[in-house]
């Protein structure tokens, strides 16, 4: 985002706050409450979105040197992820070419990777080292000399996989990103430090989840106690990027920028940017670090989900108030997200499960909960 753009979209917010107003859309809109509890939609959305559309893995910062490595069952298959000698990052399917055991557990760092059932072991780069007693599988090695690799992009600090093999093992993030890319890289993010994560189950719809970042509309009353002293309420400025798009929060001490010149304003410590990555990923960069939330679908059920959450900062802490400051800043947001939103979210699935209505409705205070989810019928080519 360019200096230009950022006076220019606090001055949108400082008219909505003056106004009482916020970014609308051109007319509310009904969704189909099956699009939260039916089991073939579900089916559907693991098809498509989760198997043909690139998902944010994490920040680089993940995995910062060679042979460090994370693996990942989120969207219903066994990912590994390494980064080579080479410095280059690799994905893979976490599946032995022998019986189809996982060659790697959790997350860390290792020289090679080797299959707990019979020991066949692959290199960082996914090549086949040893085959134990290998004159009892002649000609093998060359029909399966590597583990399936996956189509991986690293870019502007973050890494996205694409979980279906197809024979490529790299693309470009930017056709998918709707011009976003330009801003996305003036974060800096590929100097960023990871520092904290929390795997969250819940009982809802998936997309549910991912609601709760999408409107503002909601955090002056369920959020009038954590929040009201931070944010305003039913106050945000919408701009759609292609199937993305980026919310913006105005901060309660927004008013302060009146009183200063325009070549003072500090967009990233007067509010909270909400990016949503489609399908499934929010980034939400505030003052001084980023919250990255991924979202799935869990075990095959339109009313489970699962959420991982990642605190990421401009550099790793080096002191114990520094650490302080990350844990609170962390716990901030779990008591908000989990204390408040999803308990919420967890009374909502079962609204939408009880026929008391067919259609669900977003009002034109809440474009971004339009856009994303008409974006969804577009990509799952439903009408729109």
């Amino acid at each position: 985002m360019s200096r230009q753009d950022q006076i220019n979209l606090l001055k949108r917010l400082l008219h909505y706050v003056e106004t009482r107003t916020t970014a609308m859309a051109d007319s509310p809109w009904r969704n189909e409450v099956s699009a939260y509890t039916d089991a073939e939609r579900l089916a559907e959305e693991q098809r498509v979105l989760f198997r043909r559309h690139p998902l944010v893995m994490g920040f680089a910062s993940d995995w910062p040197a060679p042979g460090s490595f994370s693996t990942d069952d989120h969207a219903g298959l066994p990912v590994l992820i390494v980064r080579g000698r080479d410095g280059k990052l690799r994905a893979f399917l976490n599946v032995c070419r022998h019986r189809g055991a996982k060659v790697a557990q959790g997350c860390g760092k290792a020289r090679l990777f080797s299959c707990p059932y019979h020991a066949w072991t692959y290199d960082l780069a996914g090549q086949l080292m040893g085959i134990p007693d290998e004159r009892c599988f002649p000609d093998v090695r060359s029909e399966r000399a590597s583990l399936v690799e996956l189509p991986l992009c690293e870019k502007y600090g973050l890494v996205w996989v694409i979980p279906t093999a197809d024979g490529s093992t790299n693309f470009d993030i930017d056709p998918w990103l709707g011009g976003l890319a330009e801003e996305l890289a003036s974060f800096g993010f590929a100097s960023w430090s990871f520092y904290d994560r929390r795997l969250i189950p819940e009982t809802m719809n998936w997309k549910i989840v991912v609601d709760t970042f999408n409107e503002g509309y909601h955090v002056g009353f369920l959020h009038r106690d954590s929040l009201r002293d931070i944010l305003h309420g039913n106050v945000t400025d919408f701009e759609a990027f292609g199937l993305n798009h980026r919310l913006t929060f105005p901060r309660r001490k927004l008013e302060r920028l009146k009183a200063e010149p325009e070549d003072k304003w500090d967009l990233m410590w007067n509010t909270t940017l909400v990016y949503s990555l489609f399908p499934n990923t929010v980034v939400l960069v505030q003052g001084d670090h980023v919250e990255l939330a991924r979202v799935f679908p869990r075990e095959g059920r339109a009313d489970l989900s699962v959420m991982d959450l990642g605190l990421y900062v401009p550099k790793a802490p080096s002191t114990e108030e520094e650490r302080i400051h990350w844990d609170k800043n962390m716990q901030l947001v779990l008591d908000v997200v989990t204390g408040e939103d999803f308990p919420t979210g967890r009374s909502i699935q079962i609204g939408l499960t009880s026929g008391a209505q067919t259609h669900t409705v977003y009002g034109r205070n809440e474009p971004a909960m339009i856009h994303y989810h008409q974006s969804m019928r577009t990509a799952l080519g439903l009408r729109v």
